[in-house]
């Protein structure tokens, strides 16, 4: 039977929502995608129980009280309904020693939720930075990425390359047992691994627009999910 992974959404204008290429990335990859509306203490764990994996998806950007920072003038819009609920599932999934990925934002709430910080505003707060927002299409290529551990050598098969982006947040100081396993050139952390759960794994890029136009590094990442999730 096809695994089933839960996936976070966005919450807009009293609406959640979801890009169609997540759903589509891990149909590709051989699991089944289901919509997960935010949870709350009394939810999460029935909303875990149908699963076999979770994907934090991308949005909007993360309350700094959350990592005991003020708002920096940057800051984009923040939902204090989704943070709640994005945490307490990647807590509880954690628990489970469920397998998780983190996208984008997912990658955020991983290293906060183990104690970490996010650099609010990467053009403004990292020296020397490099493009970080794209303009051009969602599907298209920006930078590079070099590969740092050997769980995320065997998942992407390479040391190096090229990735989409568009945030203009990242992972600053690491949580707790966090590894740095992808950076950009600028020295921005672009993948994060947790050094004992046995499928605990975040970028920062956007692999769901990318698998489904046969990008081979966003599939093999989205087929290793898929198979954590299998077992």
């Amino acid at each position: 039977m096809k695994p089933i992974i839960g996936l976070t959404m966005y919450d807009i204008d009293k609406k959640l929502d979801i890009n169609n290429a997540y759903l589509h990335s891990i149909e590709q990859a051989g699991g089944i995608p289901i919509c997960i509306p935010n949870a709350t203490e009394d939810t999460v764990e029935a909303l875990l129980s149908v699963v076999d994996g979770l994907l934090l998806i991308g949005g909007e950007d993360l309350d700094p009280f959350l990592f005991g920072e003020e708002p920096h003038q940057k800051i984009g819009r923040v939902v204090h309904e989704r943070d709640v609920s994005d945490l307490l599932l990647m807590e509880h999934a954690f628990d489970k020693q469920m397998p998780i990925l983190g996208v984008c934002r997912g990658a955020q709430v991983m290293n906060v939720a183990f104690g970490g910080t996010i650099i609010q505003d990467i053009p403004s707060q990292v020296e020397n930075a490099i493009g970080h927002k794209q303009l051009s299409k969602r599907g298209a290529l920006a930078h590079s990425v070099e590969v740092l551990t050997p769980k995320f050598k065997e998942i992407f098969g390479d040391d190096s390359f090229r990735v989409n982006t568009f945030h203009h947040q990242s992972v600053g100081k690491l949580g707790k047992r966090l590894v740095v396993s992808a950076i950009a050139k600028d020295g921005v952390i672009e993948g994060i691994e947790h050094e004992s759960h046995p499928y605990c794994v975040s970028v920062q890029w956007h692999p769901e627009e990318l698998a489904p136009l046969g990008d081979v590094y966003a599939q093999r990442l989205f087929r290793s999910f898929v198979e954590a999730c299998e077992k």
